[in-house]
């Protein structure tokens, strides 16, 4: 068994023997640059005829077990160069904690040893520097084998050790039930390069292909996937439920008024679709879960719930699970929430280390990645 380690003797051997020498050191070395790839198909296809768009949902109780993971980042900007920092949290409907990483006292540990920590020098590295400053737990290289440098964007750096940190944590989960991912099941990635993007989904591919995996996206204000599926449909559709999809900038505007034009109190959980989209040659089946958080009031908890197989059961399972007043199911929350306290605690752990040792803060804009 591998012996267990404890966070703040972790980061403090970290942060001493890796992050201010290899932030503090240069040499000359050029760094590439790669255009970014986004998410290019916006749409889908309704799979259903519209006499069966909108489902009631069963309510029963189901035991069935249902792990529940989240990842975090965060990074530090520095005179010197960027600190990003990830976690990951799997939870579950037996044990609120099934397994953290990176280990904290207390919590029962995910083994991935795998870096949770990367650094982005400010000046260009020799060939060497990152293997003299590397380890299990620090990363100074991306997937393509190029430098992470402060050219790249916090968000860039920190979504590719988060995604790959919560698909090896989605590897460690036993396959005695059902997963359930905070995001998409095949995320955009917007922000990586194109090889990194490509490598980091054949890894998430891979873990879930096979497997009961469930993505959940949360906030529905600027996602347009349900009003463009139905685009070509909008006469038929308003002819059958008084509601014109074309009029509307955000599936959930449109869910709310739908809901509103079409049913009353009591509410019951409902699901809308399915509606099959392909990303990256991966057919991806999309629900909607509208679950009341009360009969009588008209306020809904609203999840788009992603799947690789047509089975309505996956909707069933969610809606059977205990929800927190902002409308989400308790056992993702627990991850969400732990997760984020997590990288919280190492960053501040890294920030005032640093600060300490005279390591000056950056300010730091999001106007900066749109050339503000």
């Amino acid at each position: 068994m591998a012996k267990k380690l404890e966070l703040p003797v972790l980061l403090k051997d970290i942060i001493s023997n890796y992050i201010v020498n290899y932030l503090t050191s240069s040499s000359s070395m050029s760094p590439g640059a790669e255009n970014l790839v986004g998410e290019n198909d916006n749409s889908g296809i309704l799979v259903s005829p519209l006499n069966e768009f909108i489902k009631v949902v069963s309510a029963e109780s189901n035991q069935s077990l249902i792990y529940s993971l989240d990842g975090s980042s965060r990074s530090f900007i520095s005179s010197k160069g960027i600190i990003s920092v990830a976690s990951v949290v799997v939870s579950s409907t037996i044990s609120p904690i099934f397994g953290v990483y990176p280990p904290i006292s207390g919590f029962p540990e995910l083994d991935l040893r795998k870096p949770f920590l990367a650094l982005a020098s400010s000046a260009h590295q020799s060939p060497l520097l990152p293997f003299f400053y590397s380890s299990e737990y620090v990363t100074t290289l991306s997937l393509d084998g190029s430098f992470f440098t402060s050219v790249n964007s916090p968000e860039e750096i920190e979504t590719e050790i988060r995604t790959i940190l919560e698909t090896e944590a989605l590897k460690k989960i036993p396959n005695d039930g059902s997963v359930i991912l905070d995001g998409p099941l095949i995320p955009p990635l917007i922000f990586l390069r194109s090889k990194v993007r490509d490598d980091v989904l054949n890894f998430r591919l891979e873990a879930i292909r096979g497997r009961n995996v469930i993505g959940i996206v949360k906030r529905l204000d600027k996602s347009r996937l349900l009003i463009s599926s139905l685009y070509k449909l909008s006469s038929k559709f308003m002819e059958k439920f008084r509601i014109d999809p074309r009029r509307y900038f955000s599936d959930e505007s449109f869910i709310l008024d739908l809901i509103k034009a079409n049913l009353s109190p009591p509410y019951s959980p409902i699901s809308l679709g399915p509606i099959l989209r392909n990303i990256d040659n991966t057919p991806v089946y999309v629900n909607y879960l509208i679950y009341p958080l009360h009969p009588y009031v008209y306020k809904f908890a609203i999840l788009r719930v992603e799947s690789l197989s047509n089975d309505s059961r996956a909707i069933d399972q969610l809606s059977s699970l205990k929800f927190t007043k902002d409308g989400i199911p308790f056992v993702l929350a627990i991850a969400d929430r732990t997760a984020k306290e997590i990288t919280n605690a190492i960053l501040k752990i890294v920030m005032t280390s640093l600060e300490s040792m005279g390591l000056q803060a950056s300010f730091y804009s999001k106007l900066e990645q749109v050339r503000i």
